[in-house]
């Protein structure tokens, strides 16, 4: 009986020590555990400067419905925007590919675009990306 408790108490005192120095949970997931598909509303824009990043809230037309992009599967992107007379809906259309934080996006007769995403979780999707020399960032907010 005596060995039995020592072996218990033994076990115990390893289980306990092993489990207690392990690796605390990390809650931050990371660009491959969270679907960059679904709808996001465009939130802010701007630039890179002298390493600084310069964002500013994304001018939505007013009383227009807000500006948003969807990833479908299929790896089908559209592109909705609100800015021309009378709120009339302007659709783009193109493909969209990612692989862990890089995501490239193809339209019809247009270069394609390199996005990195600087951040990806259930709500916020931060990108950034090169257009005729200058680093410009956007960041959206999930709406589904």
């Amino acid at each position: 009986m005596f060995k039995f408790k020592n072996l218990f108490l033994l076990l115990s005192t390893l289980f306990l020590g092993f489990s207690s120095c392990s690796k605390d949970d990390d809650t931050t997931q990371t660009t491959d555990t969270i679907s960059i598909e679904g709808k996001w509303q465009f939130t802010r824009e701007g630039e890179i400067t002298n390493n600084q990043e310069v964002l500013v809230d994304y001018q939505h037309t007013t009383g227009c419905t807000k500006d948003y992009i969807e990833f479908l599967s299929g790896n089908v992107i559209k592109d909705h925007y609100f800015d021309n007379p009378n709120c009339r809906e302007t659709i783009d259309t193109g493909t969209w590919n990612k692989n862990n934080n890089s995501v490239v996006l193809t339209y019809p007769n247009q270069p394609n675009t390199n996005l990195e995403i600087l951040e990806l979780t259930n709500t916020t999707l931060k990108v950034k990306f090169v257009l005729a020399g200058v680093t410009n960032l956007v960041v959206f907010t999930r709406i589904q």
